[in-house]
């Protein structure tokens, strides 16, 4: 980023300007003289070898394939019948190679198949009934297993308990078999449902230059309020959470605060189960710009190009001030017709 060499309170800021030109050189290439080919093989016979149960039919499988027996065998053809069955969702592997048979060669479609989804079953939820949670889980029966929707329903259980105040809720998931041969198999979830207890306080600790509230704004997670069910304040949810931190971090780093830092955060439950959110912050001091220089320009003038940054020598420093201030130098060469423009904000100590 651009402050990590900032050490003392003033800095200087330079805009380095650049101008690519690119010349392209075109040139005719001799086609090579054509080159006689032998014939593709012709498809002899199709063997389809399952790793697993046959839980996709051969019949099938075949009618996915571009493959033919009695035409000319192809690695391209091949490779777009892998995608296709690949596509089916009850392919979980497949190989698709030749081997010489005869005057021809013998296709081979080894494939592994998904286990089909028979059962589901919820485990520790007692404050939420497993029926109301298989209703949302989104996970439908009697379909390919596939882990990626076991774990969106997953997180649909987390949800589902985060909404009503769960915020300690844990769930996992593992797959059981039920008939090997057959190949069906029963989706297991474990919920650790946790206290009950909303969000009911986020505040912060050193923050002597901005306000809670302030602070506050930039998150999402916070305190429960009357449209919870409808702006899902008071649920915590540590992704979201460590999301916010960096919110508040590059709010404090735009306000010049570069070297801030969150020191701890600590979670407390009142007695009555509610959930207060504690941030500790280590501002560190606030840097200005010492001094703002341009190098590279030869089109205009240095007092044309400060006339259209914002940022001014004494300002306070902000990462995204000169981001803003490099896309409008940018935009002002760009609209003389310096197409290819480069512009590289730089920092260093003064």
């Amino acid at each position: 980023m651009f402050y990590n060499s900032l050490r003392r309170r003033w800095g200087r800021i330079s805009f380095s300007v650049f101008f690519v030109a690119t010349i392209a050189l075109m040139a005719r290439a001799q086609s090579p003289p054509d080159v006689a080919r032998q014939a593709p093989p012709i498809v002899r016979s199709i063997d389809v070898q399952y790793t697993g149960p046959a839980t996709i039919s051969r019949e099938r499988i075949l009618a996915q394939m571009r493959t033919k027996v009695g035409l000319p065998y192809s690695d391209t053809v091949a490779e777009t019948d892998i995608r296709a069955l690949y596509n089916t969702g009850q392919v979980q592997n497949v190989r698709i190679f030749g081997q010489p048979e005869s005057d021809g060669v013998k296709v081979i479609v080894a494939v592994q198949t998904r286990t089909m989804l028979n059962e589901i079953q919820i485990d520790g939820a007692t404050r939420i009934s497993p029926k109301k949670l298989r209703k949302n889980l989104g996970v439908k029966l009697n379909t390919p297993l596939r882990e990626e929707d076991l774990e969106k329903g997953r997180e649909k259980i987390m949800e589902t308990y985060q909404a009503h105040g769960f915020n300690d809720v844990e769930v996992t998931f593992r797959v059981e078999a039920i008939d090997a041969i057959r190949g069906t198999s029963r989706a297991v979830y474990t919920v650790n449902e946790g206290i009950k207890g909303s969000v009911s306080t986020v505040r912060f600790e050193g923050n002597t230059h901005f306000s809670d509230r302030v602070l506050r704004k930039q998150m999402k997670t916070r305190q429960k309020t009357l449209f919870s069910f409808v702006d899902k304040s008071g649920r915590l949810d540590e992704t979201q959470l460590q999301d916010d931190l960096q919110k508040v971090r590059e709010f404090y780093q735009n306000h010049g605060y570069i070297d801030v830092a969150v020191r701890d955060v600590t979670k407390q439950r009142t007695s009555s189960g509610a959930l207060q959110i504690v941030i500790a912050i280590d501002e560190g001091p606030q840097y200005h710009v010492g001094k703002l220089t341009f190098v590279g320009y030869k089109a205009t003038t240095e007092q044309k190009l400060r006339a259209v940054v914002k940022m001014k020598e004494g300002s306070v420093y902000s990462a995204k001030a000169i981001k803003d201030d490099a896309k409008a130098l940018a935009d002002a060469y760009g609209s003389g017709g310096y197409v290819d423009l480069t512009i590289v904000p730089e920092t260093s100590e003064a």
